[in-house]
C-alpha cells in the first residue's frame, strides 16, 4: 500500500505551496484561495467521504486547476488526481490511487489539523473553519474506534 503525504506550507497572499506524495508519485503545486478556500473544502470533502459520499476539490492555480477526487467504494476508497486548463475546461488523468481510511483520509486529517496550527496571518490565508475540523476530528475518531473494534 502507497504511503500518502498531504504537506502544506506557510501560505503567502493567498497563496498556498502544497506537496501531495505517495511512493510511486509526487505533485508539487501553488493554489489560490480563490474562488473558494481549498483547504476548507478538504475538510468539507472529507466529510463527505467518509459519510460515503462521492466528492471533489478544485485547487485552482489560476488559470490551470488540479482536481483531487475521493470516491467511496465499499470499505474502499479510489483517489483521482486530474489537471485541466481551467475549472469548467477538459480534465486529464495524471494518478490514480485505491485505498482506505488508514492509508487516505487519515493522512489528509493530519495534514489538515497540522495546518491549523501553523502561524500565519489571516491576510495570508484563512484558517480551516473550526466548527467542520471539529465535526471531522469526531468522525474520523468514530472511524478509528470503530475499526479497533473489529
Amino acid at each position: 500500500m502507497s504511503k500518502l503525504q498531504l504537506k502544506f506550507d506557510i501560505p503567502k497572499n493567498g497563496w498556498l505551496p502544497t506537496n501531495f506524495k505517495t511512493s510511486d508519485f509526487e505533485l508539487n503545486f501553488i493554489t489560490s484561495n480563490v474562488p473558494e478556500n481549498p483547504t476548507d473544502k478538504l475538510c468539507e470533502s472529507l466529510i463527505l467521504t467518509l459519510n460515503g459520499i462521492e466528492t471533489e476539490i478544485c485547487w485552482n492555480l489560476e488559470p490551470e486547476c488540479y482536481f483531487f477526487e475521493l470516491k467511496p467504494r465499499g470499505k474502499g476508497i479510489d483517489f483521482i488526481i486530474s489537471k485541466s486548463g481551467g475549472i469548467s475546461k477538459k480534465r486529464n488523468l495524471i494518478y490514480k490511487l485505491t485505498g482506505d481510511f488508514k492509508t487516505m483520509i487519515l493522512p489528509m486529517y493530519r495534514s489538515l489539523k497540522k495546518f491549523n496550527s501553523l502561524e500565519f496571518d489571516k491576510t495570508n490565508w484563512k484558517k480551516i473553519d473550526q466548527i467542520k475540523l471539529n465535526k471531522l476530528t469526531e468522525l474520523v475518531t468514530e472511524r478509528k474506534n470503530y475499526l479497533q473494534q473489529l
